[in-house]
């Protein structure tokens, strides 16, 4: 026996005019409704892709495709799976080595599409310069994007993916280290968006607003210093110097001064608690 009869199925598909709406009402799979339409002789001509539906294929096709996700790109575009397909194979989409048409679009890219292109960079072995030519795409709109909509974690991976006894990695564990530290210690922390900020911590706790630079070693240049120095006045922000000479612990300093380039003591003072 049939579990919807024909006159519930033919009802909800003039009501719905998609067999993916209808089967998630009367609890079928889109493909068993359309067989049933078809078998009944219901007129099941798709309507023609209109311009920003073609719009949305040529951004985000590529990228559900390579993330094995198409079935939700076709309920998302209300349209069976085997349809979109063909339309993409019209469109040109389905040339492996057609270059990809939405690599302008990071800017304007959704949460949704963004985290189909960032879980499958988490399970590949590929770094970040390997993956995005193996799939075409452009390495700068890829970061900024991923670190937009991923912040902490995009690190996070990035760090995962650089050989272990590169400085670069070195010194990130650092930095989360601090970054722990000071959440422990109560304050709201967070990292600095951009590579190459004088700022590497931003600590707000009330009534304090601290800016950390994180230096395993202690070392400072002159300029760095004074910049970062600086830019804490402007902001009414302690400047404080992070560093773990000895490998063990952590030391926080707090820079009263600029850097003269003399060969005085530097302007700082080892801070017991913040």
């Amino acid at each position: 026996m049939k579990k919807v009869s024909d006159e519930v199925l033919i009802e909800s598909y003039k009501r719905l005019g998609n067999v993916h709406k209808v089967g998630k009402e009367i609890r079928l799979n889109h493909s068993s409704v359309h067989e049933r339409l078809v078998r009944l002789g219901i007129d099941r001509k798709n309507k023609p892709f209109s311009k920003e539906e073609k719009e949305i294929l040529k951004r985000e096709y590529l990228i559900y495709r390579d993330g094995g996700k198409l079935d939700e790109l076709a309920k998302k575009l209300n349209r069976t799976k085997p349809f979109m397909c063909r339309q993409a194979g019209k469109l040109g989409l389905t040339d492996r080595k057609r270059k990809a048409p939405w690599l302008s679009t990071w800017k304007y890219m959704s949460f949704e599409v963004a985290e189909i292109i960032f879980n499958k960079f988490k399970k590949s072995k590929l770094g970040l310069g390997q993956f995005c030519k193996r799939y075409g795409y452009d390495d700068l709109g890829f970061s900024r994007t991923m670190k937009n909509f991923f912040s902490d974690e995009y690190d996070y991976v990035i760090e995962l993916k650089t050989p272990k006894q590169t400085f670069y990695r070195i010194g990130r564990q650092f930095e989360y280290r601090v970054r722990d530290d000071m959440r422990k210690k109560g304050y709201f922390v967070l990292r600095s968006p951009r590579s190459g900020s004088p700022v590497d911590l931003v600590c707000i706790k009330k009534g304090k607003i601290i800016f950390i630079q994180c230096k395993r070693g202690g070392a400072f240049g002159v300029n760095e210093w004074n910049e970062f120095y600086e830019l804490c006045q402007s902001v009414n922000a302690s400047p404080i110097l992070a560093s773990t000479p000895k490998g063990i612990g952590i030391e926080y300093r707090l820079l009263l001064a600029p850097k003269d380039r003399s060969r005085k003591s530097q302007p700082y003072k080892l801070l017991v608690s913040l």
